[in-house]
């Protein structure tokens, strides 16, 4: 009898143990369960001109560096000249002809500081060009000895690199006319090569570099395969030298920027390949570093449907907003078919948008397991519309507006955009921790922006292309 009521005893005690076990496991799972609501509706993109920093139609404007003038004299020029333009991008051009034989002096480097200042204070994103020659006489304009020219790049660097937030590209090696890199007295490979590791070795890692010429950049870097993304913004020449194209789209050879034969393995490293095979290792070079310049000569390959393809493929950023005037001008009288957004939009105006990157908020989605997981991930898909890349970093986070108090968070993200390719969409993960957050409703919009301008990037969502910020999702706990 004992036995069997130390059983049931044991039977019963059983039963508590699976019961109240079973209760602390329903409170425990009630207390983890959180029941959300997520809802991603992205607006679609519209067809406006975005005014972002670092891409688009730019100004040129030049000064001669002179003993005769003052750092005072410099200011009233970028006053007149530059300040009220409405291009953030300005091709400066500094004239050096002056100083071809001699040392750069103190009241010149002076000048070049109150420009750059200038231009800083104007959050001018400057594309810079130091050269000795406007007047397509370089061969007598460029120093005689040819280690002035390093000695020239070793002043203005101790100016330059204090305005590295400020200064975005530095084109050219200061040789041939108009800076050019053509009809010089030192167009040797070995020259260029010499020059340009003075500039790599003198000039901040912050500021890109640019060569007229494929075929350059290959003797330079003493290697025909483009950059890739395992080498992209590492701080070394290959990762900072892009190319500038002042014949863009002037003829079949861009004016001497192609050859007429096809590169072969015995060619030398500078030498040019055919267009379409330039065209193509472009394509593979820039999506890492700038390419732009100007267009120029009226003809076939400019017309609307060809510039846009070829603009796409070299993922040009950066175009001169004068010239060549009859062929902007034959942009603005083209209308652009299809059946995207921009369909009858003039070729200008498309071109316009497209110049450089511009992003488009696509699809998100919430991954959240209310049981198994801590905290959520946000997955964040955003497209690159433009021609190119954006090269700079920018600060990305997530505003996160709690609708009932109107509070709002922000949430620091790793997100790089310069890993947003040109006509591709790229997914990012952020992780939130929605179990710290109260019940309610919340807003996620994403802000990007320039620590350099303080500028937002605005994205090409209809409603969003002025805003600081493009929205994402809603996303509610309850």
């Amino acid at each position: 009898m004992e036995k069997k009521s130390s059983f049931l005893l044991h039977i019963v005690f059983f039963l508590f143990c699976i019961v109240l076990s079973v209760l602390v496991l329903s409170h425990f799972i009630s207390g983890r369960n959180l029941h959300i609501s997520y809802a991603s509706n992205p607006a679609p993109e519209s067809a406006q001109i975005l005014d972002n920093p670092y891409c688009g139609f730019y100004q040129m404007n030049g000064y001669t560096l002179s003993d005769e003038q003052t750092a005072f004299d410099a200011a009233k020029w970028y006053k007149k000249n530059c300040a009220s333009n409405p291009y953030p991008l300005l091709l400066l051009e500094i004239n050096l002809k002056n100083y071809a034989e001699t040392r750069i002096s103190s009241a010149a480097l002076k000048q070049l500081r109150t420009l750059l200042e200038a231009c800083s204070s104007g959050k001018k994103q400057v594309i810079l060009r130091f050269l000795y020659d406007w007047e397509g006489q370089a061969l007598t304009s460029e120093p005689t000895a040819f280690y002035r020219i390093k000695n020239h790049i070793q002043q203005v660097a101790s100016v330059v690199n204090d305005y590295s937030d400020c200064v975005y590209i530095l084109q050219g090696t200061l040789t041939g006319n108009n800076g050019e890199m053509n009809n010089s007295n030192y167009n040797d490979i070995n020259q260029i090569r010499q020059i340009a590791e003075t500039l790599d070795k003198c000039i901040s890692p912050d500021i890109f570099l640019a060569v007229r010429t494929p075929g350059q950049l290959r003797g330079i870097l003493r290697t025909k395969k483009p950059l890739s993304s395992s080498n992209a913004y590492d701080g070394s020449l290959e990762s900072r030298l892009g190319l500038f194209n002042d014949g863009m789209l002037g003829s079949v050879y861009d004016l001497g920027t192609y050859g007429d034969k096809p590169l072969k393995s015995s060619n030398a490293l500078d030498a040019k390949g055919t267009r379409s095979e330039e065209l193509l290792y472009q394509y593979k070079l820039c999506q890492y570093v700038p390419n732009g310049g100007e267009v120029t000569v009226d003809n076939v390959y400019n017309d609307l449907e060809n510039a846009i393809e070829d603009l796409a493929q070299m993922h040009v950023s950066y175009l001169n907003s004068e010239h060549d005037a009859a062929v902007l001008n034959k942009w603005k009288n083209s209308t652009c078919s299809g059946d995207d957004v921009f369909s009858g939009s003039t070729g200008y105006d498309y071109i316009s948008a497209h110049l450089g990157y511009r992003y488009v908020m696509k699809e998100s989605s919430l991954d959240f397991h209310s049981f198994a997981d801590d905290a959520a991930i946000l997955y964040i898909n955003i497209e690159n519309t433009g021609f190119s890349s954006s090269y700079r970093k920018f600060d990305t986070k997530l505003i996160i507006t709690d609708l009932d108090s109107g509070e709002k968070t922000e949430l620091e993200t790793d997100i790089d955009n310069r890993k947003i390719a040109s006509n591709d969409c790229s997914s990012f993960q952020i992780r939130l921790d929605i179990r710290s957050w109260e019940k309610g409703t919340y807003s996620i919009a994403l802000c990007m922006k320039d620590p350099y301008t303080g500028n937002s990037i605005h994205f090409a969502n209809s409603g969003s292309e002025e805003e600081d910020t493009v929205p994402v999702a809603a996303l509610t706990i309850g």
